[in-house]
């Protein structure tokens, strides 16, 4: 989202976050089109977090993230959460985690947190 079509953050939008962070798999922006404008034309924000332990930035990043560093990503996505909200684009009771295979791990991780 970005301000330029009179959108404002105000601490309070309803925020889904999303992350997969392993096995070098990018997470890519992408549109749904049967959620993504409903979603975004009633205030909703849709993040998706490049944490570290997926493909997105190269060998490294992924690497950055694995065996006993594994944490490395769960720290990541907390981070992500924590600085959405001190950015003042969400508040706890509005953020909503989302994710599946290796993000469903994250999500219940977070969750613990």
């Amino acid at each position: 989202r970005s301000n330029d079509d009179g959108f404002s953050f105000n601490g309070k939008n309803p925020t889904l976050l999303d992350a997969y962070g392993g096995f070098e798999i990018s997470m890519l922006p992408y549109y749904s089109a049967s959620v993504g404008r409903a979603w975004l034309e009633s205030g909703g924000v849709k993040v998706i977090a490049n944490i570290r332990g997926g493909g997105e930035y190269g060998p490294s990043w992924h690497q950055s993230a694995l065996k006993s560093n594994r944490n490395k990503c769960f720290e990541d996505m907390e981070a992500v959460a924590q600085d959405l909200i001190a950015r003042k684009i969400t508040c706890q009771e509005k953020l909503a985690c989302i994710g599946g295979s290796n993000g469903g791990l994250l999500v219940g991780n977070l969750l613990t947190r």
